[in-house]
């Protein structure tokens, strides 16, 4: 079997999974849409039920949902409804990480997971970066401004993925960075993420298959960058504010 036809297999299977399984609404495990509340345990408590019944989408309607890292599971899709907002809480202490790497949403070792919908990822990068600052220069936080710098995407190991639609921006630093992943499927998506300087829009390292289609960036540092471990990308109709088609960056 070729290449194509074993990534069309793969995102078929993904499709037909994601038809097949089931929605709950987040409200059902006690997150709150205020913007205030934290929910961090709620969503991740919601995440891991999905995951432990079959798979299915966690879907957020209207709203602003305040939360710290939250790890995807297989089987698992975040959908976030138009006009809702997931913000990341400005604390740098309710992140978590893999690999060294922190991020809002991340995912080691997984399969079938996505995040899809109209709705919004909202980094609030700039405030997140005056905090880890403060906390470095009081001796409180030993790592490299770079090192404690969230993500708002970090997936390491996983496959079959797919980000759809959803506005991702003001990350602290890089937006979203795949490793060693196979078949991620990124389209219609858009990034703005200028609020502070060298905000990369997307990194790629020994990754085997990636589709970016109709998607918009708008990022004060590189928009894709990738390396010459990784194989099976695919471009199409991606561009910046400047009309710029976007090429990975090696």
């Amino acid at each position: 079997m070729t290449k194509i036809k074993i990534f069309a297999v793969s995102l078929f299977s993904f499709w037909t999974l994601a038809l097949a399984a089931k929605d709950y609404k987040a409200s059902m495990f006690g997150v709150k849409s205020d913007g205030t509340t934290l929910n961090t345990r709620s969503i991740q408590k919601a995440v891991d039920f999905i995951n432990e019944n079959g798979g299915g989408r966690l879907v957020f309607y209207v709203g602003r949902y305040l939360t710290g890292s939250i790890q995807l599971k297989s089987n698992v899709t975040i959908q976030l409804e138009e006009g809702a907002v997931l913000v990341g809480v400005t604390s740098i202490y309710d992140y978590i990480g893999i690999n060294g790497k922190k991020a809002l949403f991340i995912a080691d070792n997984q399969i079938n997971i996505g995040i899809t919908g109209k709705g919004v990822i909202e980094g609030q990068g700039a405030a997140i970066l005056d905090n880890i600052n403060t906390q470095i220069q009081k001796g409180y936080i030993k790592e490299t401004l770079d090192q404690a710098s969230p993500m708002l995407i970090y997936m390491n190991d996983c496959s079959n993925i797919i980000i759809e639609q959803v506005n991702i921006q003001n990350a602290c630093g890089k937006v979203q960075s795949y490793n060693k992943c196979k078949d991620i499927n990124i389209h219609k998506i858009i990034i703005k993420s200028t609020a502070v300087t060298n905000s990369d829009g997307m990194l790629i390292s020994g990754c085997d298959g990636l589709k970016l289609k109709d998607s918009f960036f708008d990022t004060s540092g590189a928009e894709l960058t990738s390396d010459n471990t990784s194989k099976n990308i695919s471009i199409i109709n991606c561009i910046t504010p400047k009309g710029k088609k976007i090429q990975a960056k090696q």
